[in-house]
């Protein structure tokens, strides 16, 4: 079969499920009116310290996303992730994998892609397979922490235009795993900028520091979101550092970004416009210094 023809086939039969299953319901109730399809790259770029030498690591993958439908409170999508979520669950043997894989996301092996969805339920923002079962992550919309993205399935979308979706601002508390957090620093800006392109979103920065035994542990998590909620960009960096050894162990860091086509209602940034904001900005600040001056 054409993979042309398998695209459709699952394009309809997943159509068909939702009418038959949900019934007849109003698009972007919760969610927005999303592409059919993207594109991400996904470049890992890493310095391990065996022995005490550093090792240098770099592996760049291709991730697709298609047959995005969004139904009332849920978004379906279908994905080539399959290897990379799948391999965080454990089976006896192949026949339990590929059951599972077939019952709960139609997995189809010409192109290794599984159907998953997003689903809303109050203020609760899930993550669940075809079968409507909870999978590994869920969140609180009105506190949507961004540290759960560093698994990227879970945030390629979010429903930003619910009215109880809201970021998580304050991080006094720990993450799971993770120690009493130290340095804690976050940002959120309205714009953001992506290969010289200019956006309107959502553009959030976390950094912090954390104890493990003897290791410290210094981490950041970048994010630039759609102003509908598409994952557009998100870089991940980890640096392990041995304190009673006074040696690092890993400095990595793992980027994920949405290909440059898949993009919409960019403006182009250029150093003129950058030269024009800087000088108006340099000549108001002027002015002002000025009149506060002049009696």
């Amino acid at each position: 079969m054409r993979r042309e023809s398998i695209y459709f086939f699952y394009g309809i039969s997943l159509v068909l499920f939702l009418i038959f299953s949900s019934g007849i319901q109003t698009q972007g109730a919760t969610w927005d009116s999303y592409a059919s399809e993207y594109e991400y790259t996904q470049l890992t770029k890493g310095i391990l310290y065996p022995g005490g030498e550093p090792h240098e690591v770099t592996i760049e993958d291709t991730f697709k996303v298609w047959n995005v439908t969004t139904v009332s409170d849920k978004v379906y999508f279908r994905t080539n992730f399959t290897p990379y979520f799948m391999g965080l669950m454990h089976f006896e043997n192949q026949e339990e994998y590929d059951t599972y894989l077939s019952e709960h996301y139609w997995y189809d092996n010409d192109t290794d892609s599984m159907s998953l969805a997003y689903s809303v339920v109050g203020t609760n923002f899930y993550f669940v397979d075809m079968l409507d079962s909870t999978l590994h992550y869920n969140g609180t919309m009105s506190d949507f922490d961004i540290r759960l993205i560093k698994h990227h399935m879970y945030g390629l979308f979010l429903p930003v235009n619910h009215p109880s979706f809201n970021f998580k601002t304050v991080y006094a508390t720990s993450f799971p795993i993770e120690e009493p957090l130290h340095d804690v620093n976050f940002q959120q800006k309205d714009t953001l900028t992506l290969d010289k392109m200019r956006y309107n979103g959502y553009y959030l920065y976390l950094e912090y520091s954390y104890f493990s035994t003897f290791i410290r542990i210094d981490y950041s998590i970048e994010l630039m979101y759609s102003s509908i909620g598409e994952l557009y960009f998100s870089k991940i960096t980890i640096f392990m550092y041995n304190e009673d050894f006074e040696q690092p162990v890993e400095d990595y860091e793992v980027t994920f970004s949405l290909n440059p086509e898949y993009r919409f209602n960019g403006t182009e940034v250029t150093w003129a416009s950058s030269l024009v904001i800087l000088s108006s900005l340099m000549l108001v600040t002027y002015a002002y210094i000025r009149f506060r001056r002049d009696p």
